[in-house]
C-alpha cells in the first residue's frame, strides 16, 4: 500500500477551518450559557426549519426577539402574529435554517 502525502497548506487550512468551527460553537455556547439565568429565554433550534415556534412564557405579546444561525451570525425573521401569544412566538425565515432565538419583553 502507498503512502498518501498531505501538502502543509492544505492541512494549515484545514486545521485553520476545524478551528473556526470550534471557535463558533464555544462562542454560541457562551452567549447560551450567559442569558439563561437573566430572566431572557433563549429558544435554541437544531434543525434547519422554514418555521421556529417558540414558547417563551415572557408573558407579552410583542417581546423583543435576535435570531442568530449556527454559527452566531445574527440573521432576519418574520413573526406570525396570528399565532402569537403572550408565551409564544411563530419565528419564519426565507430558507430552512438551524440556530437561536433570543426572547426579551
Amino acid at each position: 500500500m502507498e503512502a498518501v502525502s498531505i501538502n502543509q497548506p492544505f492541512l494549515t487550512f484545514m486545521t485553520s477551518a476545524l478551528q473556526n468551527i470550534i471557535d463558533a460553537v464555544n462562542h454560541n455556547a457562551d452567549i447560551l450559557e450567559k442569558h439563561c439565568l437573566e430572566g431572557i429565554c433563549v429558544h435554541q433550534q437544531t434543525s434547519p426549519s422554514l418555521v421556529w415556534p417558540v414558547k417563551h412564557c415572557l408573558g407579552s405579546l410583542r417581546p423583543l426577539i435576535e435570531t442568530y444561525d449556527s454559527s452566531g451570525n445574527k440573521i432576519g425573521h418574520g413573526v406570525n402574529r396570528q399565532t402569537q401569544t403572550l408565551d409564544f412566538a411563530e419565528l419564519s425565515f426565507m430558507v430552512p435554517i438551524a440556530g437561536y432565538a433570543i426572547l426579551r419583553f
